[in-house]
């Protein structure tokens, strides 16, 4: 299906540039036959002329100031051949003069070139008329109104050819400029598209290691604790086996909120809604079920925030608390604070584990939580602490960056 129109356009150059060579074609032959004709008393001369100048003419599209030069010096030698008292016809030779200045007009690569050669054709032409009609020791005997005469008909007809290449060369460039900027909106078109396949892209990648990265990491953790216990605390086990099923069902919900989050994208304005300390507090709730003591703390009311905001700081303390689990080592303990001020909303995630572990550890959670920050024109840092453990911290204005986002 893809390659319907790039065939299509393929052919369609391929078509002018054939339609060109062919029309190239018949303006030489044209030279050449009409010459032959208009020195019927010399025919070889009349063809040979045509022949030459059909072949300089064809190149009239690529090397139009080269052409007129080759038109120029080829029709002043024939002026001046007389073969039995006759000579080629003024006619001819100024129709190939004509010809080759309309196509300097209309191909030169540069306006001032362009005028440049119609000027220089016109004055060749002006030159060429008594030097074909008289010898040059008739020159002298030329009167004024002869001479006059003969240069209003060449300025005439030299102004129609201008005119006539003019509006040509005209009517080229703003075709061609349609063409660029349609060409330029295609690719802007093109890359627009891109960068949003490539943000959705990264946002269904943040999303799905959030969601499928906390759940597992509980899932592990509780049912390696369940094998433990099993022969030792069954009460214990089945404790494990209970938030290992209600882990698996919140990620089940969690992702089908983002399947529907995802196919309705886009559908209407963003929607905003106050950050649940419930939500927060089912993440830390979620933490302390896997075996993590944490601690939260919560300073101020929660602001009316959009809702990929709210997402936001659920999924930086979830993620944090997900690191803390997997590479803190034994027994650490996590403190959670969420500040709801003014202009931001401040969330510090420490720890007491192993700092070594955790910055060894790589992965993607340290990425995804900085780009989901940067999305709202916040700050972020992650690092060891200078007394042991592990500290993030994350900032999100509810101005700027994000109310931009929400506007848009």
């Amino acid at each position: 299906m893809s390659e319907a129109p790039t065939l299509t356009g393929m052919s369609l150059r391929a078509l002018a540039r054939d339609r060109g060579l062919w029309g190239d074609l018949a303006v030489s032959c044209s030279v050449a036959a009409l010459s032959t004709w208009w020195w019927h008393q010399f025919r070889l001369g009349g063809l040979l002329f045509g022949v030459l100048a059909g072949l300089a003419l064809l190149w009239r599209r690529h090397r139009p100031v080269t052409v007129l030069a080759a038109v120029a010096v080829l029709t002043a030698v024939t002026a001046t051949i007389e073969v039995n008292e006759t000579k080629l016809h003024d006619g001819m030779l100024l129709i190939t003069v004509a010809v080759a200045m309309y196509a300097v007009i209309v191909y030169a690569p540069t306006l001032r070139r362009a005028v440049a050669g119609g000027i220089g054709g016109w004055l060749f032409a002006s030159v060429l008329l008594p030097l074909q009609n008289n010898s040059p020791a008739e020159w002298s005997t030329v009167s004024f109104h002869e001479f006059a005469r003969g240069q209003g008909i060449l300025l005439g007809y030299g102004s129609v050819i201008w005119v006539a290449a003019l509006s040509v060369r005209y009517v080229g460039q703003l075709k061609m400029n349609t063409s660029e900027r349609r060409q330029s909106a295609e690719r802007e078109r093109r890359h627009v598209a891109q960068i949003a396949v490539a943000e959705e892209r990264a946002r269904i990648a943040r999303e799905l290691h959030d969601i499928v990265a906390h759940s597992l990491s509980v899932i592990i953790l509780q049912a390696n604790g369940a094998a433990y216990a099993f022969d030792h605390d069954q009460q214990r086990a089945r404790e494990a086996l209970r938030t290992i099923g209600t882990t698996g069902s919140d990620a089940l919900e969690e992702i089908r909120q983002l399947v529907e989050l995802l196919r309705s994208a886009g559908d209407g304005p963003p929607d905003r809604a106050p950050v649940a300390l419930d939500q927060v507090g089912a993440v830390v709730q979620r933490a302390r079920d896997a075996g993590l003591t944490a601690g939260l703390t919560v300073h101020g009311t929660p602001p009316e925030v959009p809702g990929g905001v709210a997402l936001a700081v659920c999924r930086i303390v979830q993620e944090s608390l997900t690191n803390t689990l997997k590479h803190a080592g034994p027994e650490p303990v996590a403190t959670v604070t969420v500040s709801y001020r003014p202009a931001m909303i401040d969330i510090e995630v420490t720890d007491t584990g192993t700092a070594a572990e955790q910055a060894g550890s790589g992965g993607h959670g340290l990425i995804g939580m900085r780009e989901r920050v940067a999305l709202y024109g916040g700050t972020f840092e992650a690092g060891p602490q200078p007394g042991g453990g592990w500290r993030v911290h994350a900032g999100i204005p509810l101005t700027g960056s994000a109310a931009r986002v929400v506007a848009a």
